[in-house]
């Protein structure tokens, strides 16, 4: 589309009403205040007659009423003002060829009639007007040289040219003026509908700097929102595995049990029926036997190798009640860590039991390279979540057994701090556990991330990103706060401060 079918198709949106208003008052202006000045000028004597002045006064006040009844009700505007706008140009060119040509003090009537259309309609509009008026004006001069259509020349004195005279200078001047005064009045329209224009700019970019405000306060709450969503989805699939896993291993652990204590309430037993055979064989030995008897028993003694078997029994049924014990133990501990039917139930708990109970559990993964160091404070039990402390617990620690490689040393330090600094939520004393290791540490741009869900530097396969993205969440649900310190080489320490007595709010009984 070019752009002065943008132009005309312009003056169809209501929008420009105002603009063709303005253009239809200039035209009065433009009617009476030539009128008034070709009369001055035909008193003093520079045209020779007044009639075609008049005529074209005529029909341009019957095209500009016309003009002004098509913008009034808006009709036609289009057809009209395309017109109109054609019309004043046949005008001008009417005039000029009759007031003089070329001489005529009416020309520059064309130079308002392009900066009128310029500043009221369009660039476009105001480009073919001008090459209208030159077209219009070289044909007239062309058929009045070729004697197609004589126009009138001005009156002047006789050996006298006609530029010479006062008359002619007083009715370029004040024409000249007049168009100048006309340009003016257009241009304060133009200045004030750019003022207008700014205010209203001013006034939109106001709002559209409202409207982003507010976009981006909606996008860093989606933001927010999105991350909470997915803390919430790692948490609830964590939290969902650990629930399962704490089923299953509570019954493992169950079933584990039965037979162990059938093993170690058996080995006492055993142990009393040995010592009684092996009184018994020793009431044989001294029973009085004939020496073929006593022989055939001496010979079954060697083949059984009797002394050996009776000198290991004890320390065969030692064996077997300390590996009971143990294995009553591990059972223990792992229905101590599952806690699957206490896992969203509040208790009051002793944090160095959970510590102790996931320490046993990762002792396969501690056993002859890491080295654990404990320095335990007296500490008053907790009231917390087991279950999801103990995952917490097992996280930071098995982060840990990682980080030092094939060989190393992990710190365990509790301590009670009463409204530490980093957890102004909690108004009552509070337990810190600090988790350090000796390992490679955490590079800055890496610890910036390392609580975000599934944000993980380990292999494919062998991390989810779900570990301390869910502790933190679980951290978060006490009240606390789990943080990170680390520096590369130096080892890392996570500190892990939670509340020794939660908001009753949260705390369902």
């Amino acid at each position: 589309m070019s752009s002065l079918e943008i132009s005309l198709r312009a003056l169809i949106d209501p929008g420009f009403r105002e603009r063709l208003r303005w253009a239809v008052r200039v035209r009065w202006l433009v009617i009476f205040g030539f009128l008034a000045l070709a009369a001055a000028a035909h008193v003093g004597g520079l045209f020779v007659s007044m009639r075609p002045c008049l005529v074209a006064a005529g029909v341009g006040t019957l095209m500009n009423f016309l003009n002004q009844w098509a913008v009034t009700r808006w009709r036609a505007v289009v057809a009209i003002t395309a017109g109109a706008l054609c019309g004043d140009l046949l005008l001008i060119t009417y005039v000029a060829i009759n007031t003089g040509g070329t001489q005529s003090p009416f020309i520059a009537m064309y130079v308002v009639q392009v900066l009128a259309t310029a500043m009221l309609v369009g660039t476009a509009v105001a480009a073919v007007t001008a090459a209208l008026a030159v077209g219009f004006f070289a044909l007239a001069l062309g058929a009045d040289a070729t004697g197609f259509y004589r126009g009138a020349g001005l009156a002047g004195l006789p050996g006298q040219p006609i530029e010479a005279t006062l008359v002619y200078r007083v009715a370029w001047s004040g024409f000249l003026l007049y168009a100048l005064a006309l340009l003016v009045y257009l241009g304060g329209y133009v200045s004030e509908r750019l003022s207008a224009s700014e205010r209203d700019l001013a006034e939109k970019n106001r709002r559209l700097e409202e409207a982003v405000a507010a976009h981006a306060t909606a996008n860093a709450e989606l933001s927010a929102a999105y991350d909470r969503l997915k803390r919430a989805e790692g948490h609830l699939i964590q939290t969902e595995k650990m629930h399962a896993l704490g089923q299953l291993v509570a019954g493992v652990a169950h079933e584990l049990n039965n037979p162990i204590s059938f093993v170690s309430a058996n080995i006492e037993h055993l142990r009393l029926y040995t010592d009684r055979l092996i009184a018994l064989l020793n009431a044989y030995d001294e029973a009085q036997l004939s020496a073929d008897d006593r022989k055939r028993v001496e010979s079954l003694k060697l083949d059984f190798r009797l002394s050996d078997v009776i000198a290991d029994l004890p320390g065969l049924l030692d064996d077997c009640e300390e590996g009971a014990q143990r294995t009553k133990r591990i059972v223990t501990e792992l229905r101590t860590f599952s806690r699957s039917d206490e896992y969203e139930r509040w208790r009051r708990v002793d944090l160095h039991q959970c510590i102790e109970s996931t320490l046993a559990l990762l002792s396969y993964r501690l056993k002859n390279r890491v080295v654990v160091h404990r320095d335990f404070a007296d500490l008053p039990e907790v009231d917390c979540l087991p279950g999801q402390i103990n995952q917490v617990l097992m996280n930071v620690l098995a982060n840990a057994a990682d980080a030092v490689g094939d060989s190393g040393n992990i710190w365990i330090t509790t301590r009670v701090a009463d409204g530490a600094p980093w957890s102004p939520k909690a108004a009552t004393g509070q337990v810190v556990i600090s988790i350090r290791d000796d390992g490679a540490g955490i590079p800055p741009e890496t610890q910036a991330h390392i609580f975000d869900p599934f944000f993980t530097t380990k292999d494919v396969g062998k991390g989810t990103g779900l570990g301390l993205s869910v502790s933190y969440g679980i951290v978060e649900r006490h009240h606390g706060v789990l943080r990170c310190e680390s520096a590369p080489g130096l080892g890392s320490t996570f500190t892990l401060s939670v509340p020794v007595e939660q908001p009753t709010s949260t705390t369902p009984a």
